[in-house]
């Protein structure tokens, strides 16, 4: 009768080693799934958000046609409302705002969305949140993402220089920054683009 050898002490620990490799080398994939997962989810949010941001813009420019279109784009007369020809960004206090003072960020938008935080003093400013609570608090603890949207506005180019006068069209841009507790410069950013027209507009 022929006895069966058994496994020797180095076969056994190849035959662990190359297990531990393998299982090393799937456990690396779960961070970077995991990231990849979080940075899609993220935009998807700040496209969401920026989306509801440029449609409410252009409701809002267009809804009462003869007095919102000088309101908000045209450059005389200038008003609190009057969107900024360039990126607010550039006037962003070094680090950063403070995300959770009620004072600098004091009333939801709720016309826009309760988690949309309007900035008090620059204008075109905005921090949207998203939270496990419908009608989130700036300063709340439960906040999963923080971002700051800046909104502006552009003329629409036709070719080259050349584009149309604000009394014709303009170019509604959203930049949405994240997490917004890091420098602007160290944030994610994707920017988005609405271009509306005059529908009062005769030559």
């Amino acid at each position: 009768m022929k006895h069966k050898l058994p496994f020797t002490m180095v076969e056994i620990l190849l035959a662990l080693g190359v297990c531990a490799i393998g299982i090393c080398s799937i456990m690396v994939l779960f961070p970077i799934g995991a990231n990849a997962s979080r940075d899609a989810a993220m935009e998807t949010y700040a496209a969401n958000a920026a989306d509801q941001m440029l449609n409410y813009l252009k409701y809002e420019i267009t809804r009462n046609n003869s007095v919102n279109w000088n309101k908000y784009i045209l450059d005389a007369p200038v008003t609190a409302d009057t969107l900024d020809t360039t990126n607010p960004a550039i006037n962003e206090p070094v680090p950063s705002y403070n995300m959770l003072s009620t004072t600098v960020w004091p009333n939801s938008m709720g016309i826009v969305a309760n988690n949309v935080f309007r900035h008090q003093a620059n204008k075109g400013v905005y921090q949207i949140l998203s939270c496990r609570n419908a009608t989130p608090a700036v300063n709340s603890p439960e906040v999963d993402f923080r971002a700051i949207m800046n909104v502006w506005r552009q003329q629409v180019p036709i070719s080259g220089s050349l584009a149309l006068q604000y009394k014709m069209a303009v170019q509604l841009n959203v930049e949405v920054s994240w997490p917004a507790n890091l420098p602007y410069a160290a944030r994610q950013k994707s920017h988005y683009v609405l271009e509306v027209f005059n529908p009062n507009f005769t030559p």
